[in-house]
């Protein structure tokens, strides 16, 4: 019989070889088959390079799923950030949002009307900026006696580096999309969200309240969610080497290697002893931190703080306002004097002092 520390050792060997042949699997181009065995999640997250499927993989997931249950039983819904990206993807009878091998391979003859792309005639898939949402909500997307299958994609979830940084909670708008189309549904669902890994954490991966810290395959079960972080892989550098992005850009474009550059140096794993102060955003408890120990920041949960430890980033929150203490906690993140329990409370935070400074 093995001593439980055997026992750990082998479960953990196991572990690396699943990871292994998960990661044997997605060598090149990405393929769903792995991640959609995993019928209890909603939720399916794709972050990797630029030019290693995963649209494509998507696509030609969605065209098989309208081939097998019938364009009746399928609704789908091609979501991006911005009303142009959304409009590049319809023009010229959609000519960008389908490959070329995918429409000869399931024989598509597309055409537009609005927003809504058609196949034969037939409705195919509609796409939808994110940035439109406000001018939505009295839209009625949603089919109470639909009982088919939703695919909701969400592409380029990720702003590029350089990218002008929206005007509107790209959560906030994100969510209010989805239940726009689906309400309540919770089965026969599949979200998908795919975007190139950068170094800025993303608006929507923080909602699972997890950022990855590594490549590989991380299951949120709570959140009904399985995130791929895809790996870079010989082939793909062999696939890539003396092409123009790596001739002309080389490890500079991140969006093309993946290159997992994330701000770890401030995500602090230790043990905390005592909540000193109170960062309040919003009177929403859920826009609070507590910073532990003087300076390690996590989100807030329940703890109490007399009103001069407690700092207003706003005036009219319930709270006592004083400029000085906001600037003062600025400087310091600007310094670098915080760290962070995880890479989501981090972003969380970077997002609401990017949100002062805004004002």
């Amino acid at each position: 019989m093995m001593n439980p520390a055997m026992q750990r050792a082998l479960q953990k060997a196991r572990r690396e070889q699943k990871q292994a042949e998960i990661n044997k699997r997605l060598a090149r181009y990405y393929r769903m088959n792995s991640i959609l065995g995993n019928q209890w999640a909603i939720f399916f997250v794709i972050i990797g390079a630029r030019k290693t499927g995963k649209s494509y993989a998507v696509a030609d997931q969605f065209c098989r799923d309208e081939e097998k249950l019938g364009p009746e039983n399928v609704k789908t819904y091609w979501l991006r950030i911005s009303d142009t990206s959304a409009k590049a993807l319809l023009v010229n009878k959609a000519d960008k949002l389908i490959d070329p091998d995918l429409k000869r391979k399931y024989n598509l003859d597309l055409t537009t009307k609005g927003n809504v792309v058609y196949n034969k005639g037939k409705e195919f898939c509609t796409v939808l900026p994110l940035s439109s949402f406000g001018k939505m909500k009295g839209v009625g997307f949603y089919d109470k006696d639909f009982t088919g299958l939703y695919n909701i994609i969400l592409d380029e979830f990720q702003l590029e580096v350089g990218e002008r940084r929206t005007s509107f909670d790209i959560l906030y708008n994100f969510i209010g999309m989805v239940e726009n189309i689906a309400r309540t549904t919770k089965n026969n669902i599949r979200v998908y969200l795919l975007g190139n890994t950068l170094q800025e954490a993303s608006a929507i991966l923080k909602a699972f309240d997890f950022i990855p810290e590594s490549v590989g395959r991380f299951y949120l079960k709570r959140k009904r969610a399985v995130i791929d972080n895809l790996p870079i892989t010989e082939e793909y550098k062999k696939d890539r080497a003396g092409s123009i992005a790596d001739l002309l850009g080389g490890d500079k474009l991140s969006n093309f290697t993946n290159d997992l550059k994330k701000d770890l140096e401030t995500v602090y794993k230790g043990r905390v002893w005592k909540p000193t102060q109170i960062i309040k955003f919003t009177k929403d408890e859920g826009r609070w931190f507590t910073v532990w120990d003087g300076n390690v920041i996590a989100r807030y949960s329940g703890q109490t703080m007399p009103e001069e430890r407690c700092i207003c980033m706003r005036p009219y929150i319930s709270g006592y306002y004083d400029r000085e203490q906001r600037e003062k906690v600025m400087e310091i993140y600007d310094v670098r004097g915080f760290r962070f329990r995880d890479l989501a409370t981090q972003a969380y935070f970077t997002d609401e002092l990017t949100l002062i400074r805004k004002q």
